[in-house]
């Protein structure tokens, strides 16, 4: 009897061992598995999104931007402003009455107004032959004003384009001024215009930009005495927003411009200390000219030219 319990006594102790090592076996094996290894996932940050800058410049944009789209920039000079804006390629001389009356839809369609003095971006995609030339058509907000017409433009050789009068009021004749990657002086078209309306040309006029003829001589007395020596630190900026000069902000300073130019051949950096920052810029990439730098002032335009170690030189004025 004595024996009996006593085996059953170690059978006792016996299951008591077992069972306490598998608990110890369970609690191990639970152990491992509730401590995974941390993943690096939410150490990762999202990548910023790069924003476009010239998309915050741009101002009065027609057409339509897109990867392949050539663009030139239109300068409103004319003295008045402009409601429609129409552009096409230049009808052949062979072309039926038709035809040559097409132009197509309003570029504006009522999204602006361009001021005199303002300047629009025209997106179109480039033509198959390099030698395409374009007519441009404007129309006014003052509807008694007659619509002026601006032919025979090389547009995709042109980064801007100025509209402008010859003369006032009715005698006025539209012309245009631009430069293309080629040329070191501004072109004008007013010989060609007066060509066609069979009158006498400035034989000087092709390559040099004209004098503004709408600025009037007495609206700025204060400064005629410091036209042979012009103030450098004058701005252009301050012709536009000046309540006093409101007569002079559609037309270039001739001081101003004159300052600008004679910092061709140095450094942007100087002209800007002489007559301000421009309203905005861009720079334009070629295989064949290398970076050229373009800096849009209210009433003139300035070129540069950027070297392999990065010194920007003024090249033109205009």
């Amino acid at each position: 009897m004595i024996r009996k319990r006593y085996l059953a006594a170690a059978g006792l102790l016996t299951l008591a061992v077992v069972a306490a090592g598998c608990g110890k076996k369970n609690d191990a094996g639970s152990v491992v598995q509730a401590t995974p290894t941390p993943t690096e996932e939410t150490s990762v940050s999202p990548t910023p999104e790069m924003v476009n800058m010239e998309e915050t410049v741009e101002k009065n944009i027609m057409g339509e931007k897109t990867s392949t789209a050539s663009k030139v920039t239109i300068v409103n000079q004319t003295g008045s402003e402009i409601a429609a804006i129409y552009i096409r390629e230049t009808p052949s001389d062979d072309a039926d009455e038709d035809t040559a009356d097409e132009w197509g839809d309003d570029l504006v369609n009522g999204m602006f107004t361009l001021k005199s003095g303002d300047n629009a971006v025209y997106y179109y995609e480039k033509p198959q032959s390099a030698s395409t030339i374009y007519d441009i058509r404007i129309t006014y907000t003052d509807e008694e004003k007659n619509e002026c017409f601006f032919r025979k433009l090389p547009l995709t050789t042109i980064k801007q384009i100025t509209l402008r009068m010859d003369g006032k009021d009715e005698d006025a004749i539209p012309y245009a001024t631009y430069m293309t990657a080629n040329s070191t002086k501004e072109i004008s078209t007013l010989n060609d215009v007066k060509k066609r309306l069979g009158l006498e040309t400035d034989e000087d006029s092709d390559s040099v930009t004209p004098t503004p003829t709408e600025a009037p001589d007495d609206s700025n007395n204060s400064n005629n005495s410091n036209t042979d020596n012009p103030n450098p630190t004058t701005a252009p900026s301050d012709n536009s927003n000046g309540s006093n000069n409101n007569q002079n902000s559609d037309d270039p300073t001739n001081a101003t411009i004159q300052t600008a130019e004679k910092y061709i051949g140095m450094s942007i950096d100087d002209l800007v200390g002489a007559v301000g920052d421009s309203q905005s810029s861009e720079y334009d990439d070629d295989s064949a000219t290398g970076t050229t730098g373009y800096y849009y002032y209210p009433d003139f335009t300035v070129s540069t030219s950027v070297d392999e170690d990065g010194n920007e030189i003024v090249t033109g004025v205009w």
